[in-house]
């Protein structure tokens, strides 16, 4: 992977994650006192992120910096299909690990009933 190809991936990731969170890029922007040319130019690759950047991005969205570069975990292409799993993802915000594991069990045997496993 190039350089550049990797800064698109990790810019896609971190758009990935903050729109998960419910997060505008002016939000974040305010937040970490930067612009919101920055982090546009971030989110799409065309500027490479200091490591202390990264760490207060990660921090912002609540989440281990090692997540950032975690590229196989990313969003279909499909519009429509990505912002349906972002409007799921904030409603589940703020609920414990338990009631996750149980969400997690019933997408899964959702997901084995219509593969017909």
């Amino acid at each position: 992977m190039t350089e550049t190809e990797f800064a698109i991936k990790l810019g896609e990731r971190i758009r990935e994650l903050r729109k998960i969170k419910g997060i505008s890029q002016l939000e974040l922007a305010y937040d970490m006192d930067m612009s919101m040319n920055t982090i546009s130019g971030i989110e799409l690759g065309k500027i490479s992120p200091k490591i202390e950047t990264l760490r207060k991005i990660a921090s912002k969205l609540d989440i281990e910096i090692a997540e950032l570069f975690n590229f196989s975990h990313t969003c279909p292409k499909n519009k429509i299909t990505r912002k349906k799993i972002e409007e799921i993802s904030r409603e589940l915000q703020g609920f414990d690990s338990e009631f996750l594991a149980l969400v997690q069990n019933a997408v899964s045997l959702l997901i084995k009933a219509r593969n017909g496993k």
